[in-house]
């Protein structure tokens, strides 16, 4: 009996149990270190020295080293996927975040301990990490191979569905259902293309206009497109549907992507598929650019808190109307949010429906002009950021009403919902507000660019050139 797996359910049971088993390795693998110090290395020189190590210090043993082993594992981006794991990078993953914590834990802890000679460090070094690797890997391949039995034996699953149905879709469909050994998917049905059906029609669960509802309401987590028609055109409208949901993402290459070597193969044995909307950022990058975001937001905060008290006077004595403004705009995935950001204009600016803001529009208030040309504005936004809906760095947000606009004249508009929206971006240090939609649509160029190039690197540039701009006043 297959069992079908959600985000919300399994996959936080299973990353539970990853972390609950490291707990007991790092405690087992500390303890373990521990008595060969007591054994090879404390033997050496004069136990009542020894006794003031700080590697005896119960508190570190018993909560900060966990705490701190686990916090290198999370920024390793290990417990991001916690199904489907290559053993291989499993491997490498724990051998290289189990090296970087042991290194700095030797100098934390043990560079200023006593020895009989420096030779005890290299050998307390060496021995530290092989036990924690060791250790560490041990659970994590038991946990992890059990799982992956159970997949390839399908006694679990996660639903799928099959974006076509011609031949092509049909195909895909034999394969999946003959391997001997499960890629874990479990076909709930097939969204019917255009072109001649060659599936069974019970299997057809419905077509492109009910897509989203579909993988909504059958909790999809992947989804293979697999249309008999070669034009990569006929990607766009799905894509841009796929865009706004979080889910995997599979498509059988043509002839042409093997030629330029844009493929990236996910398994050997299974069918040929390639993965596609993929953010161009590991899990470690991922989970960087979030800690920095955290960080940073945190210590802007505290920086403007004083900042804060005067302006907010100053705005609502200026002008009536509160002090914060809330919009609407839509993030991750397409999901809605409200931006928060200091009122800049006279309420009810709107009243005549959406209009956005020009250089001399009467609406913005005197210490509006002020807030934009410095970006003062938008300094609420890091609350946002730490909420986890936007990030420092990445597209900027539009409105639904703009979007749709924006959505008829670009089809692939879409792809700036792969990651979350920023407070500042490559499109506003390189062309700033726009002021109508097809402004916003020349402002879109340096946003795929951004996207196509994203990186932790490209992160740091733009917040650089982002801190010129609103030091020069270039901000409106």
């Amino acid at each position: 009996m297959e069992q079908r797996l959600t985000n919300h359910t399994n996959k936080k049971t299973q990353r539970i149990k990853y972390i609950l088993f490291d707990v007991v390795a790092i405690l087992l693998a500390w303890a373990s270190f521990l008595i060969f110090r007591r054994i090879e290395i404390e033997s050496n020189v004069f136990h009542e020295i020894q006794l003031f190590s700080p590697i005896y210090n119960l508190e570190k043993l018993f909560i900060g080293i966990p705490f701190f082993w686990l916090f290198i594992f999370w920024l390793s981006g290990y417990y991001n996927t916690p199904f489907l794991k290559s053993r291989l990078s499993e491997f490498a993953q724990t051998f290289l975040s189990t090296l970087i914590g042991s290194t700095i834990l030797f100098f934390i802890l043990l560079l200023n301990d006593p020895v009989a000679n420096y030779h005890d460090y290299y050998l307390a070094f060496i021995v530290q990490f092989l036990i924690y690797f060791t250790v560490v890997y041990f659970f994590r391949y038991m946990i992890t191979r059990k799982t992956t039995e159970k997949i390839h034996n399908r006694i679990i699953g996660f639903n799928t569905i099959i974006i076509g149905s011609g031949e092509k879709a049909q195909q895909i469909y034999d394969q999946l259902q003959s391997m001997k050994q499960s890629s874990g998917n479990f076909i709930v049905g097939f969204i019917s293309h255009e072109g001649k059906s060659e599936v069974d029609s019970s299997l057809i669960i419905g077509g492109m206009d009910q897509l989203g509802d579909i993988i909504e309401s059958q909790h999809i987590e992947e989804v293979i497109i697999a249309i008999d028609n070669d034009d990569r055109n006929a990607l766009m409208p799905i894509f841009n549907i796929l865009y706004n949901h979080d889910v995997n993402v599979r498509v059988t290459p043509q002839l042409y992507d093997y030629i330029i070597g844009g493929v990236r193969m996910t398994s050997i044995f299974g069918a040929p598929l390639v993965k596609a909307m993929d953010v161009r950022l590991n899990e470690f990058e991922k989970n960087v650019k979030r800690l920095f975001d955290i960080l940073f937001s945190c210590l802007v905060i505290v920086l403007i808190a004083p900042l804060c008290v005067p302006l907010a006077l100053i705005i609502k004595l200026t002008s009536e109307g509160p002090i914060f403004y809330k919009q609407e705009r839509v993030g991750l995935h397409g999901k809605l949010f409200h931006i928060l950001k200091f009122r800049t204009m006279v309420c009810n600016a709107e009243e005549a429906g959406p209009q956005l803001a020009s250089q001399n529009d009467l609406r913005i208030t005197k210490i509006g002009h002020i807030l934009r040309k410095y970006r003062i504005d938008e300094l609420p936004q890091f609350i946002n950021v730490i909420k986890g809906e936007m990030s420092i760095i990445g597209p900027r947000p539009e409105r639904l009403f703009y979007e749709r606009q924006i959505a008829e004249k670009v089809p692939y508009y879409g792809i700036v919902h792969k990651v979350k929206p920023g407070i500042t971006s490559w499109g506003m240090v390189k062309y700033g507000y726009a002021t109508d939609v097809n402004k916003m649509i020349e402002r879109l160029r340096y946003e795929i660019i951004y996207l196509e190039n994203i990186s932790l690197l490209v992160d740091l540039k733009i917040l650089i050139y982002t801190v010129k701009t609103v030091v020069s006043g270039r901000g409106m």
